[in-house]
């Protein structure tokens, strides 16, 4: 008798689904549920390259849109963080985009890549363009992208990002390059920012603030400013930034500006 039971319940759970699965099919086929409308929240801004994904699913019918899959698809771009996509009956399509909270790039002269939940992560060639010209572009050696790569981000990574992009943020009319050397792995480093109308290198040596490295370019802005020789000089003239001093080279000797 219970073996009874069980056949029926399998039986009817089989035509249960054949019943969905010949609904979804059916309804896949109703231009009612044909995408006409996409709403985008989160972002003011994308680039082209996902706006012509997100523009893929006008006409599209809903049925036929895996949404898992889609996510996955739209997630695969480094300017996204996270996505939601919510349908409205019957054809509105709501994409909601939580951009990525990075404002650097890491470059190593042959691609761009980003850091993104502890991972080092290759940007898209088709997104470089739109990253580049909305984020800062710290410039690294090969080397140490292999090592982050294989290793995955550890150390002082997330925090020298984020301080390189702060004292972008403040000091972005005088900065035209930045360069991070790291040789041994998940130390600090050294900062090199340049300040190409200045010109003038500064050596950032030691983990300092950002108001620190605010400061020693608003002293070495007011040195350019008194020596219009500067502004012609070919050579770049180097500070080195430590927590305690900021010293100018000379060939001659070093003027120690102290704190």
């Amino acid at each position: 008798m219970a073996k009874s039971r069980t056949m029926v319940m399998i039986v009817v759970l089989i035509l249960l689904s054949l019943f969905v699965i010949t609904v979804l099919y059916s309804l896949s086929f109703i231009p009612l549920f044909n995408i006409s409308a996409i709403k985008l929240f989160g972002v003011s801004d994308v680039s082209k390259s996902l706006e012509n994904v997100i523009s893929s699913y006008y006409s599209q019918n809903r049925f036929n849109l895996d949404f898992d899959k889609e996510r996955a698809r739209l997630k695969a771009f480094a300017e996204v963080d996270d996505v939601t996509l919510i349908w409205s009956f019957p054809s509105t399509l709501e994409i909601h985009i939580s951009p990525t909270p990075q404002k650097c790039l890491l470059s190593d002269n042959n691609s761009y890549y980003i850091v993104s939940n502890g991972k080092l992560n290759r940007v898209r060639d088709d997104e470089v363009e739109f990253l580049v010209n909305r984020m800062v572009v710290i410039e690294v050696l090969p080397e140490y992208i292999s090592y982050l790569l294989n290793y995955g981000v550890r150390g002082e990574l997330d925090s020298v990002l984020e301080l390189i992009a702060s004292s972008s943020e403040e000091n972005s009319a005088l900065i035209t390059r930045i360069k991070y050397d790291n040789n041994n792995g998940d130390g600090f480093g050294q900062i090199v920012i340049t300040l190409g109308p200045l010109s003038s290198q500064l050596f950032v040596k030691e983990r300092v603030s950002k108001n620190r490295i605010s400061d020693s370019i608003k002293v070495i802005r007011k040195e350019a400013e008194s020596e219009i020789s500067t502004y012609t000089k070919k050579s770049m003239i180097r500070y080195d930034l430590y927590k305690d001093a900021l010293v100018k080279r000379y060939s001659s000797g070093d003027i120690n500006y102290g704190k």
